[in-house]
């Protein structure tokens, strides 16, 4: 009987820590999808343009240079490719 109640609240604990992984995961996915419209920026580095405040496609494009390197993940490469598909080389 004992053994019963603690698996049944575990498996409670687990629903809800499931259900929060989830709901992380789509918030990523949603601010993600924003910000994958750029080329260049995919799923695996979209965070860290989120972490350093940059929320919208936008944001980054009015970026300098010098702002975006300050990302992690940003080399020179990225921002040529950016401005060169933007037509501003």
């Amino acid at each position: 009987m004992l053994i019963k109640k603690i698996l049944l609240n575990t498996k409670r604990n687990l629903s809800k820590i499931l259900s929060i992984f989830n709901q992380q995961k789509e918030e990523l996915s949603a601010r993600c999808e924003n910000l994958t419209s750029i080329p260049g920026i995919g799923e695996k580095n979209c965070n860290n343009f989120y972490e350093a405040g940059y929320l919208t496609p936008e944001s980054i494009i009015s970026a300098s240079d010098e702002e975006l390197l300050t990302i992690p993940g940003v080399g020179i490469s990225f921002i040529k490719k950016l401005r060169k598909t933007l037509g501003r080389v």
